[in-house]
């Protein structure tokens, strides 16, 4: 129905590390919403059948996350929703945004997955917001949440920092780059203190507790546009450290002749 419902969770290597494809689908207004599931295991689809715990708004198609055993699918203005799609009787869980983050419904719709998004990072979910962040004087902030324990419910704040303070600082003058407020790309998945940012045709990395600039580099997008480009189209990935085990140029090479083979 979205794919911004559509998830991937694999089981623990114990279990053989097969996996499980789920589509959360819910109708506005039911009390009720369907878990479509695809198992390496069978090979088929079923349909689980589940409570749904949520009033009747839309939830926001803002992607799904894999984290602690479960998929999370994220709704960056209001709420994530979780549970456990291998179960054979799936509970849905709510795990509301921090205090004061939730919009009114359609607010900013379209632009959020530019100013906040969700993500794991060193093994905990984080949630990075930009959107009406501003200090007492007015200066616009990024903000770096954490959910410290997957069955709860509460936010830490870990950091914050205003833009002109990444701005002023030498590591960021001497990229060369616009001072202007830019779009959220993602979060280290290993390093929580440090987020990347599309600036134009750059992806800068902040370490954004030190409020500086760690890499930038020019992207290499084919699409979307820039002026599209947004924490939407872009994922954090650890390779497996079989991938990494050559160096750079074997990898690019193997990956390069490998995609030659490719009929797309």
């Amino acid at each position: 129905m979205h794919p911004g419902h559509l998830g991937l969770l694999t089981a623990s290597p114990a279990d053989d590390g097969h996996y499980m494809v789920a589509e959360l689908q819910a109708i506005i207004g039911g009390d009720t919403a369907d878990l479509l599931c695809f198992s390496s295991q069978t090979g088929e689809w079923v349909n689980k059948k589940m409570a749904y715990p949520l009033p009747p708004r839309p939830l926001g198609p803002n992607g799904v996350v894999a984290h602690s055993g479960r998929l999370w699918w994220v709704d960056l203005s209001w709420c994530l929703l979780t549970c456990d799609p291998f179960a054979d009787k799936p509970v849905l869980r709510v795990v509301p945004l921090p205090e004061g983050k939730a919009l009114q419904y359609r607010e900013a719709w379209g632009l959020l997955d530019k100013y906040r998004c969700v993500g794991v990072s060193g093994g905990k979910l984080r949630f990075v917001d930009m959107y009406k962040n501003r200090d007492s004087t007015g200066a616009a902030q990024i903000s770096v949440w954490t959910l410290a324990d997957p069955d709860s419910t509460e936010w830490t704040l870990e950091y914050e920092a205003t833009f002109e303070e990444i701005c002023d600082d030498a590591t960021y003058k001497a990229t060369g780059l616009p001072r202007k407020i830019p779009v959220l790309a993602l979060i280290h998945p290993t390093n929580p203190d440090v987020v990347y940012f599309f600036q134009d045709d750059h992806m800068v990395g902040v370490d954004v507790r030190a409020r500086k600039v760690v890499e930038c580099e020019v992207y290499e997008l084919v699409e979307p546009p820039r002026e599209h480009v947004c924490s939407r189209f872009v994922h954090a990935w650890q390779l497996p450290p079989v991938l990494c085990s050559g160096s750079a140029k074997e990898t690019e090479d193997d990956a390069n002749e490998e995609l030659q083979g490719l009929h797309l």
